[in-house]
């Protein structure tokens, strides 16, 4: 069994700060692997612990920062890692990262599974993982909170707003997981040693016989919610139903019922 699991370098959203137009400060900010992806890369750590599946991470990028998540994964336990080098990976549209990820999996597989989380950190599109089903005719598992891989599929469950879903899918499959679906191991000291020795593969777009396709980001804020700083007073008890007919009013007014 052979399990690829994609990763992307996001801005830890936390960590983000902004200056007094809104505009956020990207620069001073760190960057990890999206909780979602490292989800991803747990779950391919067991199943290679309980099935012994052979492992493997790809990312897009071509900064030193790339190769640190790739040796993150090598420390949680995967076996080889590829990064496909472009420069502002960020830029990329997604189905020409869906298409850069497809070749990856036809020149290094062939895969029985891909993983990769449901949404990135920043942009938490959720549109990558439908995309790669569809390019590589790979049934697909989605949003998954709970995952079983057995050894001639998997089983995924994943609480969506009307209900919970049990999915069930042989070999080969996508599957998108939460970050709720697991929680990723903290490598050991000798671990992280152990991960600067390995070696990261370098591809190109044109070694997969893609050409990328960017998009132009024209402009990023903060998104402000105002606070409305309406007050209600009841200064005693009398004055309780008077406020309460007041905020039922301004909730009628907002449309909440």
């Amino acid at each position: 069994m052979k399990i690829l699991v994609a990763v992307k370098l996001t801005f830890d959203a936390s960590q983000i700060k902004f200056d007094s137009s809104g505009k956020p400060l990207l620069d001073a900010a760190p960057r990890i692997m999206g909780d979602a992806d490292k989800c991803a890369v747990e779950e391919a750590v067991r199943a290679k612990e309980k099935l012994g599946a052979r492992t493997a991470v790809v990312t897009l990028g071509a900064s030193r920062e790339h190769e640190r998540m790739i040796r993150d994964a090598y420390a949680m336990g995967i076996d080889e890692g590829y990064m496909v080098r472009i420069e502002k990976p960020e830029e990329l549209s997604i189905p020409s990262v869906a298409e850069l990820i497809a070749g990856v999996a036809g020149k290094t597989g062939p895969y029985d599974l891909i993983l990769l989380g449901v949404g990135s950190n920043d942009t938490h599109s959720s549109m990558l993982a439908p995309m790669l089903s569809l390019i590589l005719g790979y049934p697909l598992l989605p949003s998954i909170d709970k995952l079983e891989v057995k050894s001639n599929g998997v089983v995924g469950t994943a609480t969506l707003e009307d209900g919970t879903y049990k999915f069930e899918a042989g070999f080969p499959a996508v599957v998108s997981v939460t970050s709720e679906a697991n929680e990723p191991r903290i490598p050991t000291l000798r671990a992280i040693l152990k991960s600067k020795r390995v070696p990261i593969n370098q591809l190109t777009p044109g070694d997969l016989g893609a050409e990328p396709r960017k998009i132009k980001i024209e402009g990023l804020e903060r998104f402000v919610v105002p606070r409305k700083r309406v007050i209600l007073e009841a200064g005693d008890a009398s004055q309780i139903e008077e406020a309460i007919d007041k905020l039922i009013e301004e909730l009628k007014a907002e449309g909440v019922f």
